[in-house]
């Protein structure tokens, strides 16, 4: 059973992270501090009132959010079904488990009931830690505990800093999914969110009426500050046997003062105290009161010494230096034995084992800094830092006093794509774990692979490709680094590439690896159309055979690799290492020209791509909406049923967050994909049916044509329409055409009048006269990235450019198509416009000349 249990648990990914995602975790508030608070948030957990599911507690920076969730999480460990989930910024990688993590902790819950509800729907979807937020969210959360409606004990769910998600709208579509799903959570859930106050959101947040605590306006702040303060140098007394008259009440009172309310600055400057010879730094630090106050000054003073201490041991100085580096732009935890696999080859260890060069790291490098770093007792478990401010300062050159401690984050993506690089050349191999068993699946060999396959290794195998990627622009400024990483890139990629996707297999991230070899590689950046080719190979490998490789690592020599088409650069590498020769039957030479097929009862009428090409929406004859992975061809939700009447035409938003939908009918409905709901309203106006859709470049305004004649603007939260109609378009024997200008406040429409008209999205009032030229209908229109010119297609067989200033024509028109010209399209530099036409070409035009740019593209 418990076997079982933990296979479940397993699908889930590691539940680690977001439990321990910093040092602050582990501090709960001193008892008798912020009392009031506490016995605040205590109350609304017992309350069994359905309307206060959320409590949300607003805060800036250093104000003690994350301590507070923490002493809530511990003070109801024993008392209620509890989960948490700590935010921290520059681990993105691992902020996407937010809800895999708190069900894995519900799934191993002390109350049965719980922990049976989530078990079940691991059961019923093992797959749902590939799927996206919202399903997670439906099946993990609401489906599994919304059996737990006679449930006696609370049952609480605290994500700490959501502002420090990477994705203000990963975070803002959570919000939005506890408060459309809240009414079928049982009475006795309880969701505890804190925050910084940043706009977005609070425009999520507010609008709710759920309880709220404002630490920035919170009083007694300094009584517990203070009683912090004295509780702290109490310790510190009593570890140095210093004499009971230290520190002095003024001295305690003063600390509090500098403090200026931020808990942050306090428990840094006690842990610095602390950490040296208290008096002469309690001394230091209260004589230069304004030097060491506020949260950058303190860190500056502490970064400062640490530096200055190894002036004289250059070696250690540049380790300091690589450790905050890693630290800062590594996208997962990071320990101290990760940190000596990667250094552990300067000259400064020669001769030491592992085991004493982590005690080094520990000792004397990173000593002075263990104010600001979490460095764990034991080697294997992350370093961290200390509060997430600390990393902002790094970064940010302009709050940086001194370039020796300040991060050039482009630096140290290099530095660590050639160690990751190195390390992997050194210690993939075949078969790592010595499995014999094409049976066993991933869930059964966890043992053998925490043994055979390092941290280290995990690492690397997780975070080259962000770190080769991780400095755009880099290889121009260091051709000899370039051609370095190159060289060991190539390398990696001849030989140890199927070693790299059996890693990826044994530590469950196959699905990462697909993602991970996407966009990795360009002619231009490794000089190389081979590795291109063998990266697309790669891509396309591990997405023909997801199934099997995730299932087991020996999967991949055995049924995947003997079906790799021949003629691939993959296979002319690889193939000695297939187990299995393919005799009688067809080995495809080449990749299919298709991706994927899914067939439907029925047939397809609209099919759309989101912006970023990851994500395929359809909708059959029998009024379904599908959502589909274009990696995998993996359905990504249940299909949605839409609104009674045919769809006439269909479009999602640049975020690939919201669906738009016209019907014959005249309405529009709106499909937000992460919230499984349309939006609150449906869009009603047109008389006609909905020609086309478009979404603003900000996702805010959506704008709408019909056979009515009309372009309407709607705002896409509130399903309102903005402003008046946009009627004047007269002829409609054409359909309108329209373009948004890159900042979303103008509107551009041609239509069968043959003039071009300006629009305020802002009011829907036409500016100006309408642009006129053009001899017959206007079939496309289109502004450059830099909102400077537009351009206009027209069944008169030219491409006319307007200043979008001025509106008035630049040059004269651009002949040379044979037919109408359908469509036009800048280039991002603004410097060229393409245009198609029904003639069967592309033409290419130089926007300041008007001249056409070499030969017309047939085919």
């Amino acid at each position: 059973m418990q076997k079982e249990q933990r296979r479940l648990l397993d699908r889930l990914g590691d539940g680690n992270y977001g439990v321990k995602g910093n040092a602050i975790e582990d501090v709960t508030c001193l008892p008798g501090t912020r009392v009031n608070i506490l016995e605040h948030i205590d109350d609304w957990v017992r309350s069994t009132s359905g309307s206060e599911r959320v409590l949300w507690i607003r805060g800036m920076a250093g104000r003690g959010k994350s301590t507070i969730a923490s002493t809530v999480a511990h003070s109801w460990k024993f008392r209620a079904s509890c989960a948490i989930f700590h935010f921290r910024r520059g681990q993105d990688a691992l902020n996407a488990r937010l809800v895999c993590a708190l069900a894995r902790q519900l799934g191993s819950s002390s109350v049965s009931e719980v922990k049976q509800a989530v078990l079940e729907s691991i059961r019923e979807n093992e797959d749902i830690a590939n799927q996206q937020l919202s399903e997670q969210f439906k099946i993990l959360l609401v489906a599994s505990l919304g059996t737990l409606k006679e449930h006696l004990y609370p049952i609480l769910i605290i994500v700490d800093a959501i502002d420090e998600c990477h994705d203000a709208k990963d975070v803002v579509d959570f919000v939005r999914l506890i408060h459309r799903h809240s009414s079928s959570f049982p009475t006795n859930v309880r969701f505890l969110l804190t925050c910084r106050p940043e706009a977005a959101l609070l425009r999520a947040l507010e609008p709710n009426g759920w309880n709220e605590v404002d630490l920035d306006s919170a009083p007694q702040v300094s009584d517990d500050l203070t009683r912090f303060i004295h509780h702290a140098c109490t310790q510190i007394r009593n570890d140095h046997g210093l004499p009971e008259s230290w520190p002095s009440s003024g001295d305690i009172s003063r600390l509090a003062d500098i403090s200026q309310g931020l808990f942050q600055w306090a428990r840094t400057a006690i842990t610095y105290i602390g950490n040296g010879s208290p008096v002469d730094r309690l001394r230091d630090l209260l004589r230069r009161q304004a030097t060491w106050s506020g949260l950058d000054e303190l860190y500056h003073q502490i970064l400062s010494k640490a530096v200055d201490n190894l002036r004289q041991e250059p070696e250690k100085q540049q380790l300091l230096r690589s450790v905050l580096g890693t630290l800062v732009v590594a996208p997962h935890p990071v320990s101290l034995e990760v940190i000596a696999a990667f250094y552990g080859d300067s000259e400064i260890f020669e001769g030491m084992e592992q085991y004493n060069i982590t005690h080094f790291l520990r000792r004397d490098v990173l000593v002075d800094l263990t104010s600001l770093l979490h460095i764990p007792t034991s080697a294997s478990e992350p370093v961290r830092f200390m509060h997430t401010s600390i990393r902002d300062l790094l970064v940010c050159k302009q709050r940086c006093q001194a370039d020796s401690y300040h991060i050039e984050a482009i630096q140290y993506h290099q530095q660590l794509a050639r160690l990751s690089l190195g390390f992997m050349l050194k210690a993939l191999r075949e078969n790592i774990c010595n499995l014999s068993d094409l049976s066993q699946a991933i869930s059964e060999i966890q043992h053998v692979a925490e043994r055979d396959v390092s941290t280290a290794l995990r690492y690397c195998c997780r975070a080259w490709s962000i770190h080769l990627t991780g400095g755009p622009g880099w290889s121009e400024s260091n051709k000899d680094v370039t051609k370095s990483h190159m060289s060991d890139f190539e390398s990696f990629s001849r030989e140890k590439v199927l070693g790299w996707i059996e890693v990826m297999s044994v530590i469950g991230a196959t699905s990462e690896a697909l993602k991970c070899g996407l966009k990795r590689c360009s002619r231009e950046i490794f000089g190389s159309l081979s590795l291109v080719n063998l990266w697309n190979d790669v891509h396309r490998f591990i997405a023909a055979f997801l199934e099997p490789i995730s299932f087991g690592p020996l999967h991949i020599y055995a049924s995947a690799l003997p079906h790799c088409p021949r003629e691939t650069e993959l296979w002319s590498l690889y193939s000695s290492s297939a187990k299995v020769r393919i005799l009688g039957g067809h080995q495809m030479s080449t990749w299919p020209s298709t991706l994927w097929t899914r067939s439907v009862d029925g047939y397809w009428i609209h099919v759309a791509f989101s912006a970023d090409g990851s994500l395929v929406i359809s909708v059959t004859d029998r009024l379904e909406c599908q959502l589909w992975d274009t990696e995998t061809g993996r359905q990504l939700d249940e299909s949605l049923t839409v609104h009674d009447g045919l769809v006439q035409c269909l479009c999602l938003s640049l975020d690939g967050r919201v669906i738009a939908r016209g019907y014959r009918d005249g309405t529009i409905r709106l499909w937000d994909i992460h919230a499984e709901r349309g939006l609150d309203q449906l869009l009603t106006g047109h008389d006609r049916a909905v020609s086309n859709i478009w979404f603003s470049p900000d996702d805010r305004v959506i704008a709408s044509t019909s056979y009515d004649r009309t372009v309407r603007l709607w705002d896409v939260q509130t399903g309102s329409q903005l402003g008046q109609l946009l009627t004047d378009h007269y002829d409609a024997t054409c359909s309108v055409k329209v373009s948004f200008a890159p900042d979303s406040r103008v509107l551009a429409s041609g239509s069968g009048d043959n003039a071009v008209r300006l629009w305020d999205t802002r009011t829907g009032r036409q500016l100006g006269e309408p642009l006129t030229g053009h001899d017959r209908e206007v079939r496309c229109v289109c502004f450059s990235p830099d909102g400077r010119v537009l351009a206009s297609g027209s069944g008169d067989k030219t491409i006319r450019l307007w200043d979008t200033q001025t509106r008035s024509q630049l040059g004269g028109p651009l002949t040379g198509h044979d037919g109408t010209v359908c469509s036009v399209c800048f280039a991002p530099d603004s410097r060229v416009v393409a245009s198609g036409s029904w003639d069967n070409t592309i033409r290419l035009w130089d926007t300041r000349t008007g001249r056409q740019s070499g030969e017309p593209l047939t085919g």
